[in-house]
């Protein structure tokens, strides 16, 4: 399942235009403010990238960029001295040069920062002024109550997700990435610097140790059932549930299926067998020939429908046996697969898709993959032909969707040859 994570995690990322995007919009901010402030060029310094960017754990689609302004150490005495709320006015004058330069946007100025919003960009930039001290810390403004200045330490908090990230192998990040997705989706209440700190705990009380990415959600979203605030509980359950089910599923084979879990935890971001299989072409048993359900059918699991299918293995002078009760096949077999139950209701058809893998299909071009209509029988007959693990899968149809599927594994480790229709 690694590979639909790795795209998943890729689909999810700022693309290149998102970046370039980014950087212009928040390099425009802070050049115009240093232009105003100080007599030297530009150069990136007096900008701190924080939140999500600073952290590197931003997602798409395009979100608020946050970022420190480092005002002038002689300009704090003029707002600690003034009147009247001196934080508030910090604010308004940040407001003020910035709407001057982009008099096409909206810029607000409230609480701690300054926003902008771009009305020609996916991006709009918070501004927060402040003071660095000797020690790296920030005296950041705060305009509520009456005005007053706080102690905040941004860096502090970058370092913590660097250093869990480098002890997680990577982890921390990730994980962070996916459940804001996760959170994104289901509109559960959780502020992104929460997901970071569940994250950072979760993995530290771990000791950091997580190979599988699937046990790896699975696990976050039973730590975050006891941490998160009573009220949200319930989206952590579903999730945990739901990725439980979609391991059992691909524990046993049923890839479509865990797929369809992960879809209802991550949405449509998390990537369809079909898309990943395709890309797959570096796998030397590819077959360009290969089919997928959700291209054909929207999928629509659920826990109410079911098919199961068997195969009953057949050849002169010896006795029928059912292809579930054998270990492995020979080949000069007859496979008859057919639809051994469901609780479908009529009307619905049925389509089924044989592949092959392994060096003698390979070798004969004959790795296959279609998806081909049921004859109106419910089975599909084929031979034992290649050495290999092979499979074969039925979808049942119903409305135009696939609601439900159910696969067999074709083992097959013998020299002899067989002819017509095999598999």
């Amino acid at each position: 399942m690694e590979e639909y994570f790795s795209k998943f995690l890729a689909k999810i990322k700022l693309t290149a235009n998102q970046r370039l995007d980014a950087k212009n919009k928040y390099s425009g901010v802070c050049k115009i403010l240093h232009e105003h402030y100080y007599t030297n060029k530009y150069d990136g310094k007096t900008k701190l990238l924080i939140g999500s960017y600073g952290k590197k754990t931003n997602i798409r689609p395009a979100r608020d960029i946050d970022l420190i302004f480092k005002m002038p150490d002689d300009k704090f005495e003029q707002y600690d001295n003034h009147e009247s709320n001196g934080q508030s006015n910090l604010l308004s004058k940040i407001k003020n040069i910035l709407g001057d330069k982009y008099p096409s946007s909206s810029i607000k100025a409230f609480g701690k920062v300054v926003v902008v919003e771009f009305s020609n960009s996916r991006h709009n930039v918070e501004v927060l002024p402040s003071f660095e001290q000797d020690d790296g810390t920030f005296k950041i403004p705060n305009s509520a109550d009456g005005g007053s200045w706080e102690v905040w330490d941004p860096r502090n908090e970058i370092e913590k997700i660097n250093s869990s990230d480098s002890k997680s192998n990577g982890n921390t990040r990730k994980l962070v990435r996916m459940i804001k997705k996760w959170e994104e989706l289901c509109s559960v209440k959780i502020k992104s610097y929460q997901i970071e700190d569940f994250v950072m705990q979760f993995l530290d009380d771990n000791n950091y140790e997580f190979t599988d990415t699937q046990e790896l959600v699975k696990d976050f979203f039973s730590f975050l059932i006891d941490e998160i605030d009573e009220s949200q509980k319930s989206f952590a359950e579903t999730a945990q549930k739901r990725a439980q089910k979609a391991i059992d599923y691909y524990n046993k084979n049923k890839e479509l299926k865990a797929v369809s879990e992960w879809k209802k935890i991550f949405g449509s971001d998390f990537p369809s067998q079909g898309a990943v299989k395709s890309e797959s072409k570096d796998n030397r048993y590819y077959s360009d020939k290969e089919e997928f359900i959700e291209e054909i059918h929207e999928v629509s699991f659920n826990d109410i429908y079911f098919v199961k299918i068997n195969c009953y293995v057949r050849q002169d002078g010896w006795r029928t046996r059912l292809l579930r009760n054998m270990p492995f096949l020979l080949k000069r077999k007859k496979l008859e697969f057919f639809v051994e139950s469901t609780n479908i209701p009529e009307p619905y058809s049925v389509k089924w898709k044989v592949r092959n893998y392994g060096e003698e299909a390979l070798r004969r071009d004959d790795l296959r993959g279609q998806i081909w209509p049921d004859t109106g029988k419910r089975t599909r007959t084929e031979n034992s032909k290649y050495m290999g693990t092979h499979y074969v899968e039925c979808y049942i149809i119903k409305d135009n969707r696939c609601i439900a599927y159910d696969n067999i594994t074709v083992s097959i480790n013998n020299q002899e040859e067989a002819d017509g229709r095999e598999i």
